[in-house]
């Protein structure tokens, strides 16, 4: 026989058809027997409206671990006990979500950079050639630095090659 899933942390309930036979009518009492690895526990099984045995299983969480265990009904007339019925449980933990914040690594900041890889100082015309061989600048390598001043004589030189 297959094992009854029940729900370790949340309440289960169990209903039972139990039939009494005999020649004196007594008292009689339902119970559900939990057999544990180092208890048992028993559910007191109550008679509902429509003449089945109902037995609640509180919330097991924090008393036995999720597994498989043996189960039986116990019916206890007078002082006889009778077990019509062995089954095994498998009990287990409901679906739960949890969510937590995760620390994201700081991304660098974007930066750009430059270096100047060839300046093209041929003049166009006649006044730009004479002008240009007058002019007495540092020419500028890959491998000067170039600061703010540099820079505007740069942008000057190109600017007039443009006109």
């Amino acid at each position: 026989m297959k094992p009854i899933d029940l729900m370790l942390d949340n309440d289960n309930e169990l209903r039972f058809k139990v039939s009494i036979e005999g020649t004196r009518p007594g008292t009689s009492v339902c119970r559900l027997m939990l057999e544990g690895p180092e208890m048992s526990y028993s559910f007191k099984g109550h008679p509902s409206k429509d003449g089945e045995i109902v037995v609640s299983i509180p919330s097991m969480k924090g008393i036995i671990k999720e597994g498989v265990y043996d189960v039986h009904l116990e019916v206890v007339v007078d002082d006889r006990i009778f077990i019509p019925l062995e089954m095994k449980t498998n009990f287990e933990k409901s679906l739960s979500v949890t969510a937590e914040a995760v620390d994201h690594v700081k991304r660098k900041k974007p930066s750009a950079s430059a270096i100047l890889v060839e300046a093209n100082t041929q003049p166009r015309n006649l006044n730009q050639i004479k002008k240009s061989r007058n002019d007495k600048r540092k020419k500028v390598t890959s491998n000067d630095t170039i600061d703010d001043t540099k820079l505007m004589e740069i942008i000057s030189i190109l600017q007039n090659k443009k006109r």
